[in-house]
């Protein structure tokens, strides 16, 4: 039996209106979503920024003798033969914030001659009359590490200045441990070093 046409077209609108109905609400379900995953998103994605945060560093401050500066310098003026200079103490003190694993100390010197000088040692002539007779460093003898390189037969402030001492213990904070030095001119030197002289200046580095 045929349908009359009038009929069919209200069944196609039904079905129309229903599939209408359907696709809305899909639709609309489908822009629910994308909503809901984009607020998800921005949750996730959400930036936020921290100022005022400082890093920093500790600190290596080394105090000679409770003075700023890492050197100390010994003076000997109109040292007569067989006299000597000592024992000088430098205090050494950490007041930094970190602990110094280790220290080295070094030694130079510069001519300061008197007046009058007949004769003009240089001043490594000067240094090799000088004999180291103590060198301490917290109770510890450091003389065997100081190597006689001018063969004349002791320590003296020439062989210091070519020596290199590294890696001694170093300072905790607020610790303080002391340097310890005795310098004395040689017996039996020449008229020729009359007047002549250096000053000595050691220098103390903290190490990490």
């Amino acid at each position: 039996m045929k349908v009359p046409v009038p009929e069919r077209f209200e069944k196609v609108e039904k079905i129309m209106g229903t599939l209408k109905k359907v696709i809305g609400l899909g639709l609309a379900g489908l822009i629910l979503l994308c909503l809901t995953a984009g607020g998800v998103w921005a949750y996730l994605q959400d930036p936020e920024t921290s100022s005022s945060n400082q890093i920093t560093a500790g600190t290596l401050d080394l105090k000679t003798d409770n003075q700023n500066g890492v050197t100390q310098t010994l003076y000997a003026t109109a040292l007569k033969p067989g006299a000597s200079v000592g024992p000088s103490t430098i205090a050494l003190r950490n007041i930094g914030s970190l602990s110094a694993a280790t220290l080295n100390v070094s030694c130079s010197y510069v001519e300061s001659d008197g007046s009058p000088n007949p004769v003009n040692k240089t001043i490594n002539e000067v240094a090799a009359i000088l004999q180291i007779t103590q060198l301490d460093y917290d109770w510890d003898d450091l003389l065997p590490l100081i190597a006689d390189g001018n063969s004349n037969g002791y320590k003296d402030i020439e062989d210091f200045k070519n020596s290199a001492l590294t890696g001694l213990s170093g300072l905790n904070p607020a610790a303080t441990k002391d340097f310890v030095i005795t310098v004395r001119m040689r017996s039996g030197i020449a008229n020729g070093f009359q007047a002549d002289g250096i000053d000595i200046t050691l220098t103390f580095v903290l190490n990490q």
